[in-house]
């Protein structure tokens, strides 16, 4: 098993050991659903946002203040209809730290990711060996208990990580640090690039979460429908790089081009 294959079974156990049983048992109508998604968030995600995030802040509003009125035994609707109202317009009016928010972590995410990819992946084989018992030397072997066998076999993704990072960090402080620092800067310009330019990271933000979605939600039904596949993709990785490389930038270009505002508003493109 290479290095990206080790990481994608921890993502796999972290999936199978936190996600409900119902949802392990219909992994094809989530795959479903998370398809439809998808494709609705890669062509109308950036022209929909300032509605979807409104109206997730009125529903919000809705049910802090039924919350409220339960609390304090005032009248339900009331208390409803202005939570909704006065939640409801800090949403709307938000609209950019939010878009702010959403763009730090997409450019983050994809920042470390290929920084992961090209420091810290090359470790992950020495340290699976590192955590398997050496043969070597026959004077310094000995098998490790059933206790630490059982042990090695349970580990969460997130006992893995921490492990894993504890690794990187001995054999290679720099690296750590500057994943550190790295991190810190990308949540920063994206945070900064989202509010100043609100549309265009909404595009590149929903059409790389969209993209996301639907690469797995395929992957999923393929995996089901025709179990051959997975091994098929992984033995051409380009084609299906091109495959969700050509998703991505049809996204790019559709959301382009349905967001555009009209120029007899007398609005700049840049606004949302």
């Amino acid at each position: 098993m290479n290095e990206i294959e080790t990481l994608l079974e921890q993502a796999r156990l972290f999936f199978v050991q936190h996600a409900p049983a119902d949802a392990l048992r219909g992994a094809v109508p989530a795959a479903v659903a998370m398809l439809v998604a998808g494709v609705g968030l890669s062509v109308l995600g950036a022209k929909l946002a300032k509605f979807g995030l409104t109206a997730a802040f009125v529903v919000l509003g809705g049910a802090i203040g039924s919350r409220f009125a339960h609390e304090f035994d005032f009248p339900a609707a009331i208390c409803v209809a202005g939570g909704a109202l006065l939640i409801g317009v800090i949403g709307y009016q938000t609209l950019r730290l939010w878009v702010g928010v959403l763009a730090a972590v997409v450019f983050s995410s994809f920042v470390l990711g290929t920084f992961g990819y090209q420091r810290l992946v090359p470790y992950v084989g020495q340290f699976e060996q590192h955590q398997q018992p050496s043969i070597e030397s026959p004077i310094a072997f000995s098998l490790p208990t059933p206790t630490e066998q059982q042990a090695y076999r349970d580990r969460t993704p997130r006992q893995w990580a921490e492990e894993f990072w504890a690794f990187v960090t001995l054999k290679d402080a720099s690296t750590a640090r500057s994943t550190k620092a790295l991190a810190i800067v990308a949540l920063l310009t994206g945070l900064c690039l989202g509010i100043v330019a609100a549309r265009w990271a909404l595009i590149l933000a929903t059409s790389l979460i969209g993209t996301a979605l639907v690469t797995t939600a395929m992957a999923t039904l393929l995996t089901k429908s025709v179990p051959a596949s997975y091994q098929a993709f992984q033995n051409n990785p380009g084609l299906a790089g091109i495959g969700v490389g050509g998703f991505l930038v049809t996204s790019l270009i559709l959301q382009t081009m349905l967001s555009r505002k009209s120029p007899a508003k007398g609005e700049s493109g840049s606004k949302v």
